[in-house]
């Protein structure tokens, strides 16, 4: 697996393409003029906004690509297109809660052999210093710890980015994780 080179416009697969920051890395990938694939998985149905929104990163430049995690043999063929790919899977809990699916990832870019860079979902808080974290959180951060220990052993050239938490996911429930809205009883 090569190294990419500074400034070198690169193929990049975007899985998730159609989240929180899926659709902005998407979107900066386009604008820096690299080669944008992005992965449309069937399963997503007829869910008007996903659609709509993978039509706009086409009409922008982006390669829409096919490929299932049920689908072992259309996820490599996918991951042999590019050589880096970018995951951005929801590790949210009150959302989809993905971290996992990721393995399926991990086994498909091992067995294409071509790719030079991995990003997996991270974009958080660094779950190798989180072992003091409480339910619920802990749950994402050790799943996350296991995709690693899997990208690790696979012998897969990775980088993970781990910026703190977004503020974003805990504004609606005033930092209270099981729960959307914020509490409405008074003590």
């Amino acid at each position: 697996m090569g190294e990419i080179k500074s400034g070198e416009k690169t193929r990049v697969l975007v899985v998730g393409a159609t989240g929180y920051l899926g659709k902005r890395i998407v979107r900066a990938f386009l604008a820096e003029g690299h080669v944008t694939y992005v992965l449309q998985r069937p399963e997503i149905g007829l869910d008007i906004e996903k659609v709509q929104l993978l039509l706009s990163f086409k009409k922008l430049g982006a390669r829409l690509v096919e490929a299932s995690f049920s689908d072992h043999q259309s996820l490599v063929s996918a991951v042999k297109l590019v050589d880096v790919v970018v995951s951005t899977m929801s590790g949210v809990h009150f959302r989809s809660h993905n971290i996992l699916v990721q393995l399926k990832l991990v086994e498909a870019i091992k067995e294409a052999g071509n790719v030079k860079r991995f990003l997996p979902s991270e974009f958080g808080m660094d779950p190798s210093r989180m072992g003091h974290a409480l339910p619920p959180g802990r749950e994402t951060f050790d799943q996350k710890m296991e995709v690693r220990q899997a990208i690790e052993a696979a012998g897969i050239p990775y980088t993970y980015v781990v910026g703190a938490c977004f503020a974003a996911y805990f504004t609606g429930n005033l930092s209270q994780m099981e729960t959307l809205l914020p509490p409405k009883k008074r003590s």
